[in-house]
């Protein structure tokens, strides 16, 4: 295993740069502030230091844009190159995504041999820029490139302390050396940490912000990353990644007002964006769109969701729509079937053949969820067989998607199956076998990756339904309360103030006495900001509360 390395210090990054012949500090409309003294002519700068930021800020193809009209103003400017190169690289831990053939396309532009591209950067430091994409999509697989790309850039910063731009590129390479998770932990804090003295040195930084908020994006660490989350938007307005960024922190505290404005304002800047560029709907940011329907579902606001889901539903009739998009649909419509708790049993016979087929008609993820949150309407409505059918088919998901090279996505498969079977032997009266299956998928999802956004979004994040309410609510209607909390307790601890949780928690806490601690979920739910009259347990809350403080009136 490469060693990992963390040579910049907040004394290093803190100090001023004067690395080149052209100085250069960019602060133009809506992206952020970047320093990066360069050697290209003064017609290139705009753009050069524009295409800077947009890469801080994950807007990979407008940051290419931006180079290649860098290079359109001084065809020899090596970094213009550069910077188009490393636009083929997305992605904030490991595997990043990669364009292997444009990354090389663009460094050919420059020149034809390795040899000749480096010859046309005029200092060392750009030199090292150069060979450091030059390692990145060169010999190798991916993560010894990525270790070695890793390496190039310590390197960099190490020899220019003073360069903020090195020390921010080399904090998001530390994290792309790891998948997220368990083993990505100790880098993830020193990539943090680098990118926290950048934002120290320029607090509006786009990229500072941006990686301090991906190295802290897991329930125990979140709480570091949420001044970068607060500052972020504000640095970067123009840039849709930016505008839904911070709500991967916010959504960890619970705070659903954030996270529902935000990504509403990713969403819109993405419709400006295509609208701006001539470019069709299946551009628009429905990464977002999720978040907003889940930011609505958490605070009680079911008409609202179900009016994202029919607008999006507009789009997805029209012939022309990308499957992906169709897709995000379904896993949209699968989490609100879910958490509003809308029941409606439909066959599950043909997404479970579909598994298995060359051709199937949806994705293996959209699949899982279609299946799950059908098989749960099943069992809610008391069709029993219907719900097996739909156990079974998520086992043998699970199975197959196990059984691949990259099983990304079994594990939340497997969680799913196991809830599943929960579901029916509770419809079946069989409260112990509930209990039993929803422990399994309990013990699964915390196996997994820390949550990190909206269930079932993502193949690695827990699936539609977390397993620790499934388990908590059993325990509660077999008279286990005490357990009940503590399962709530840890619900909790993974995805506050999930409105779900606290009303289980305050019943949990109701029947074991504990009306102090009652009390407090039951405020905890009434506290939510802009709270719906959906919200789970709005009624009992309003009541406890009502009846705790007329006695303390009296």
């Amino acid at each position: 295993m490469t060693r990992l390395r963390f040579r910049c210090t907040a004394a290093a990054v803190g100090a001023a740069l004067v690395l080149a012949a052209t100085p250069a500090l960019a602060q133009t409309s809506g992206l952020g502030t970047v320093s990066f003294p360069n050697s290209g002519n003064e017609a290139a700068q705009k753009d050069f230091l524009d295409g800077v930021r947009l890469l801080h800020s994950f807007e990979w193809e407008d940051a290419a844009e931006a180079f290649q009209r860098a290079q359109e103003a001084d065809p020899d400017f090596a970094l213009a190159y550069w910077g188009e190169a490393l636009s083929h690289t997305g992605g904030h831990h490991y595997p990043p995504g990669q364009d292997m053939s444009e990354a090389r396309d663009a460094l050919l532009k420059l020149g034809r041999t390795r040899a000749e591209r480096v010859a046309k950067a005029p200092t060392d430091r750009e030199k090292q820029y150069l060979e450091s994409v030059h390692i990145l999509y060169g010999p190798g697989d991916l993560q010894e490139r990525s270790d070695a790309y890793e390496a190039a850039l310590a390197k960099l910063s190490a020899d220019y302390p003073d360069d903020l731009e090195a020390a921010a590129f080399h904090s998001l390479a530390l994290m792309r050396t790891r998948v997220r998770g368990p083993e990505s932990r100790r880098v993830d804090m020193r990539a943090g940490a680098i990118a926290q003295a950048v934002f120290r040195a320029n607090p509006d930084h786009p990229g500072a912000a941006h990686y301090v908020i991906h190295a802290y994006d897991d329930p125990v660490h979140a709480p570091v990353a949420l001044y970068a989350a607060e500052k972020y938007a504000d640095i970067a307005p123009a840039a849709v990644h930016a505008l839904h960024m911070p709500s991967h922190i916010f959504l960890q505290h619970g705070m659903w007002d954030h996270v529902r404005g935000l990504n509403d304002r990713s969403y819109q800047a993405s419709i400006e964006r295509a609208t701006r560029k001539g470019l069709s709907e299946m551009r628009y940011s429905y990464h977002a769109l999720y978040w907003l329907l889940y930011a609505y579902l958490q605070e009680g606001r079911y008409d609202e969701g179900q009016q994202v889901l029919d607008e999006l539903n507009t789009i997805v009739e029209r012939d022309e729509t990308l499957q992906s998009v169709k897709e995000t649909w379904m896993r949209m419509d699968a989490l609100n079937t879910i958490e509003a708790r809308k029941w409606r049993p439909e066959p599950v016979a043909d997404l479970v053949t579909g598994l298995t087929s060359d051709s199937p008609s949806v994705g293996h993820r959209t699949a899982g969820a279609m299946i799950y949150a059908r098989g749960a309407s099943a069992a809610a409505t008391g069709d029993t067989t219907l719900a097996q059918e739909a156990a079974e088919g998520l086992m043998a998901l699970h199975e197959m998607l196990a059984g691949l090279e990259n099983p990304r996505g079994a594990e939340q498969a497997l969680v799913m199956a196991h809830e599943m079977a929960g579901l029916v032997a509770q419809a079946k009266g069989d409260s112990s076998g509930a209990i039993a299956a929803f422990r399994k998928a309990v013990e699964v999802a915390e196996s997994m990756e820390p949550p990190s956004g909206p269930p079932g979004e993502s193949p690695i994040d827990s699936p539609i339904q977390p397993a620790h309410e499934l388990l908590g609510e059993a325990l509660l209607d077999a008279g286990e309360a005490e357990e009940a909390l503590a399962v709530f307790e840890t619900s909790l601890m993974r995805t506050a103030k999930r409105p779900h949780s606290l009303y289980g928690a305050a019943r949990a806490a109701t029947a074991v006495g504990d009306e102090n601690a009652a009390r407090d979920y039951y405020e905890q739910l009434l506290d939510t900001p802009e709270r719906g009259p959906d919200l789970p347990g709005l009624a009992d809350a309003m009541a406890a509360v009502e009846t705790d403080t007329t006695e303390q009136q009296n």
